[in-house]
């Protein structure tokens, strides 16, 4: 961790979060917190322990719809013990940050757990899922804890989902570059049958159509208005604002986080309905921030890798921010816009990663740039280019914490703003994802055949969370009696 970089700021620290057991109590924790931080870290873990005992079940016994229950009765004592933690088990961490079930005191470690929450969220602790919060209080802490990385890079792991999709006998293929238009349904709308593509081509679907588009993307592709009034429940026309949430809140002092879920800017419509209405859950689920990124490729001579770490996590104006920013009286913090910085420096473990003699670097800011700073520029203007110089300074701040010299290094370097996210992911507003309150439960729709998956679903946001969602949907494809034969040949 490296905090107030580079600004001549006599507040500059930087300092190691090590992995495993007793480590982290022992060091930052007990430096930085106050006197009675160990206690309440220590009890704050105990008490969300029973939040991970799902973590027993292997995703493979996950199913959307009404049977999901079926194959989760293979792992009954630990079923029972999850139906106990009742909605906590898929609720925010809020109840354990500011009670009624604890309360979190020490405002050094207040601001740790905002800090580890949006890694991982895009927002605060209070926001983001319990579940996920307790996991990693209990997996960072434990004996042997350690940080994976993929040997190649991230790359190895799309290549590794891939070959899953299509191993087998049955000729599966993942076709990119292959637009879709529309997801097309039979005449009563009681079956998904298939695809559209840009050029008029069709695919037909044997068993289904799973869909992991992002939830605000799930309307445009409804061409059929009997389709979209299906999933809309019938609700009309008269259904009120059908914009989506907003996790950052734009003023003229600049940029802050909504603490609390924004409601729905038009409330005219019935809750009883929204709940009803899988479309309207779509369009307005919460969109969090958006990303800034800096990849760099620079010479590397004279410079000892070994005295480097593979990645930092930077806090511009410190982990608990800068005291004296406040907008529109909300306070600067951990989740401030662009005080976070992750810096990946994977040539520290993977050589092979860039030519010898160079090294290849990653600083980005994830869900604290705001989207609405890029509204409505065009991407060729000067005025954009101005833009990307202008707020990359805080990356390039970051990358010559480690290496002072760094710009002088450089023979690539490539800015990507919320509206490269936008372009080239698919992600409407560049977002990272949907807020923790607005998961979908499941994939399950009105069609029986047409399900959902990706960062929109239960449990959320990133790598892990989507695979549980994507084999979730696939198992929706089989009864549950197949679903647990194939358990048993997996010896799950």
């Amino acid at each position: 961790m490296i905090e107030n970089p580079g600004k001549g700021n006599e507040d500059e620290k930087r300092w190691k979060c090590v992995l495993g057991e007793d480590i982290f109590q022992k060091g930052p924790l007990k430096e930085f917190g106050g006197p009675n931080v160990l206690e309440e870290f220590e009890e704050l873990r105990k008490l969300t322990k029973d939040l991970i005992i799902g973590q027993s079940i292997p995703t493979m016994a996950m199913r959307p719809g009404s049977s999901a229950l079926v194959p989760l009765l293979r792992y009954f004592p630990t079923l029972v013990k999850l139906i106990q933690q009742g909605p906590e088990l898929t609720g925010t961490f809020e109840p354990y940050m500011d009670g009624p079930k604890f309360v979190v005191k020490d405002q050094w470690l207040r601001d740790w757990l905002d800090a580890l929450a949006f890694s991982l969220s895009g927002l605060p602790a209070s926001r983001t899922a319990a579940a996920a919060m307790a996991f990693v209080l209990d997996d960072m802490h434990r004996e042997g804890a350690a940080l994976d990385y993929p040997r190649g890079g991230l790359g190895t792991v799309i290549d590794a989902l891939v070959r899953g999709l299509e191993q087998g006998k049955n000729g599966s293929k993942l076709n990119l570059r292959n637009h879709v238009e529309s997801i097309d349904f039979n005449d009563d709308v009681t079956k998904a049958t298939g695809l559209t593509l840009r050029g008029g081509k069709k695919v037909f679907a044997k068993e289904g159509v799973i869909c992991n588009a992002p939830l605000w993307a799930l309307k445009n592709l409804l061409k059929d208005d009997t389709a979209k009034d299906k999933l809309d429940n019938y609700l009309g026309e008269d259904k009120g604002d059908r914009s989506p949430r907003q996790t950052w809140v734009a003023s003229e002092e600049g940029s802050f986080i909504h603490k609390s879920r924004p409601t729905v800017v038009d409330q005219s419509k019935k809750e009883e309905d929204e709940k009803d209405s899988l479309l309207y859950d779509c369009d307005t689920a919460e969109m969090t921030g958006s990303f800034l990124h800096l990849h760099v490729a620079i010479d590397a001579k004279g410079l000892d890798l070994s005295k480097m770490e593979a990645h930092y996590t930077v806090m511009d104006r410190g982990l608990g921010g800068d005291k004296s920013i406040a907008i529109d009286g909300v306070a600067d913090g951990p989740c401030g816009e662009l005080n976070m910085i992750a810096l990946s420096n994977p040539c520290v473990i993977d050589k092979t990663l860039a030519p010898e003699g160079y090294m290849v670097l990653h600083a980005y800011g994830a869900g604290n740039e705001p989207y609405h700073v890029w509204e409505g520029m065009e991407r060729n203007s000067p005025e954009y280019q101005e833009l990307k110089e202008e707020r990359s300074q805080v990356l390039w701040r970051a990358m010559e914490s480690i290496i002072p010299d760094i710009r002088e290094r450089v023979v690539l370097d490539m800015v990507g703003s919320p509206i490269t996210h936008e372009r080239f992911l698919r992600r409407p507003r560049g977002t990272y994802g949907a807020a923790t309150e607005d998961y979908l439960k499941d994939g399950s729709t009105p069609i029986s055949n047409f399900v959902l998956a990706g960062d929109g679903i239960f449990p959320g946001i990133g790598v892990p969370a989507v695979a549980i969602s994507g084999a979730s949907a696939a198992n929706a494809f089989i009864n549950p009696f197949q679903q647990w034969q194939c358990l048993d040949s997996l010896n799950l």
